[in-house]
């Protein structure tokens, strides 16, 4: 299924495009602070940035696939504001939610109303009825999110970002729907 458009109250979440990386490079993949937490490393130039939103672009329109991705586009700016999508993870056989959102939009409600989104898209259109999120735990913002969408803790755990070199112990919740 090729990853559509929707939205929420006040975002829309729409498939990543390269003519976006300006605006995303500058509000978040070049910050360390919305970086430090996830999977990837802070993106040194543009370019990173571009290389990002092009497997992005290629991968929402590739009917056989095992992630969904979309921008959160404040409505009233008309402006990336953050990204995230649910993939599916192997070693819990169920769909992995995960997003981040540019620092000057924390504490604003956006990340959950965007997430909401996303687990509504993956139950309504994907049939989706588990989900897996983990959050580090020297992050505990993210955790009030997963915890407002419902999620229900279930043990502690780690991951490490995708080159390997930083590790996060974490929360890890589910959520049965």
């Amino acid at each position: 299924m090729i990853t559509s458009p929707f939205e929420t109250e006040r975002i829309l979440l729409r498939p990543a495009k390269v003519t976006d990386a300006e605006a995303v490079y500058n509000n978040w993949t070049s910050d360390p602070d919305v970086s430090k937490f996830m999977r990837w490393n802070t993106h040194e130039s543009i370019d990173d940035t571009i290389t990002w939103l092009a497997s992005n672009e290629a991968n929402a329109n590739n009917p056989d696939k095992t992630s969904w991705n979309w921008l959160f586009v404040l409505k009233e700016i008309n402006e990336p504001i953050g990204s995230g999508g649910v993939f599916y993870n192997k070693t819990h056989d169920m769909l992995e939610l995960g997003y981040c959102l540019m620092k000057s939009r924390w504490g604003q409600g956006l990340a959950t109303e965007a997430a909401r989104g996303i687990l509504d898209f993956a139950a309504h259109e994907l049939g989706a009825r588990k989900f897996f999120v983990c959050h580090a735990k020297d992050n505990p913002a993210s955790g009030k999110v997963i915890e407002k969408l419902g999620f229900v803790y279930k043990n502690d755990g780690s991951y490490s970002s995708f080159d390997g070199k930083r590790t996060h112990n974490t929360r890890e919740y589910f959520l049965i729907v």
